[in-house]
């Protein structure tokens, strides 16, 4: 079985296209010749067995056509019931069709014993179990009447054998590409939880001892240091680390088991000007800047916390870059979107601020997320603006 595909060759494009990718449309055709084919076979056998009499079936006949046309339609569920009816039409009758719809039915779908079916089949004829076929005796084939089971029996059972065999072809071919896609899955999920416990490791080693460290040595320093304003800041300095803590083993714990308890939220509005303005920032708000923007607007969850994360990177890249300047921050509630402005100087003599790290960049795609933009340039007077504009 594994070696079928090698030995008999990739099955035609016509097969394939009826048993592999067969649309709506195929599919309807192939279940309407299912229900015609028999209505077919009957009607030629009645009209060919008239034809080779020279004269119309009488009564019994029609119904042993009708019988041999009506096991037909059970051939799906029930292959033995025209596999026994077929040789008793010819019998009765002297027509052959329906053997040779039945052996190549046979052939095709290969049942328990289906050999025996078609050696049986074959010798009806040199038995004299049954009379010569129609097509003998129209005088429309010239060869020997031995000859009946080569085209009654075998030729439609080789025809049928190939159609199945490229059908089992088909069906090997599709558990195969299953089998080697449900591998590669799974090799490249592997690949992912590894890489996803190297992450986590070197973020818990690295960046979460490194900020738990920071956080102690700030913490000393707020009940050491001898002046006010270094204890503030140092407190400060304390409570932003330890923030940042949660938010680290948060993701470790995300990276490593897939869950956490909670989802990292950017800073809100109001919380990310009150933070801006502890650092020492000018942030002057225009418009609808100056109250809850996302509520004045209308904005979903996802849309609002892409608009607070978007603020919260532009204040720290202006007190990164120029922390003594004003920034104004300025917002428009369009019918369909909403604007967000924020405009600084530029670092040093008018240039605008160098590639720091990747914030602005997470802050673009973000934004595309959620079918919004993000836009930045210098304008003509020298200042850096970020813009915003986000689907209502």
């Amino acid at each position: 079985m594994g070696d079928a595909p090698a030995l008999l060759g990739r099955p035609t494009p016509l097969v394939e296209r009826l048993t592999d990718r067969a649309t709506p449309r195929v599919r309807r055709s192939l279940r309407i010749a299912a229900l015609v084919a028999p209505v077919a076979v009957t009607a030629y056998s009645v009209w060919y067995d008239a034809l080779a009499a020279d004269e119309a079936p009488d009564p019994l006949q029609l119904l042993v056509f009708v019988a041999g046309g009506a096991s037909l339609w059970l051939s799906r569920r029930a292959l033995a019931v025209p596999t026994l009816v077929a040789p008793l039409v010819w019998a009765i009758t002297g027509s052959c069709s329906f053997v040779v719809v039945t052996s190549a039915l046979v052939a095709a779908r290969r049942p328990v014993g289906w050999w025996a079916v078609l050696a049986a089949y074959t010798v009806l004829h040199p038995l004299g179990l049954v009379p010569d076929p129609c097509m003998f005796r129209a005088g429309h084939v010239v060869a020997p009447e031995e000859t009946a089971p080569l085209f009654g029996v075998v030729l439609p059972a080789l025809v049928g054998g190939a159609v199945g065999e490229s059908r089992r072809l088909v069906r090997i071919r599709e558990d195969r590409l299953r089998l080697a896609a449900e591998a590669a899955a799974a090799r490249a999920a592997d690949a992912v939880a590894h890489e996803r416990l190297r992450i986590s490791r070197d973020m818990h080693d690295v960046v979460g001892q490194g900020v738990s460290r920071m956080t102690l040595h700030a913490a000393a320093l707020a009940t050491t240091a001898p002046d006010p304003a270094t204890r503030r800041s140092a407190e400060r300095i304390a409570a932003t680390g330890a923030d940042l803590l949660e938010d680290v083993h948060f993701v470790v714990g995300l990276l490593r088991d897939g869950a956490a308890p909670a989802p990292v939220r950017p800073t809100g509005w109001e919380e990310t000007f009150r933070r801006a303005a502890d650092d020492g920032l000018d942030v002057r708000r225009h418009g609808p800047a100056r109250g809850p923007l996302a509520r004045t607007a209308g904005l979903d969850d996802d849309r609002a916390a892409v608009l607070d994360a978007v603020l919260a990177e532009a204040l720290h890249n202006a007190h990164k870059h120029a922390p003594d300047a004003p920034v104004d921050v300025r917002a428009a509630v369009l019918p369909d979107r909403v604007r967000l402005t924020v405009e600084n100087p530029c670092q040093g003599a008018g240039r605008p601020p160098g590639p720091g790290g990747h914030g602005l960049a997470v802050a673009t795609e973000r934004a595309v997320e959620v079918g919004g933009t993000l836009g930045q340039h210098r304008t003509e007077g020298g200042r850096f603006r970020l813009e915003l504009e986000l689907p209502r």
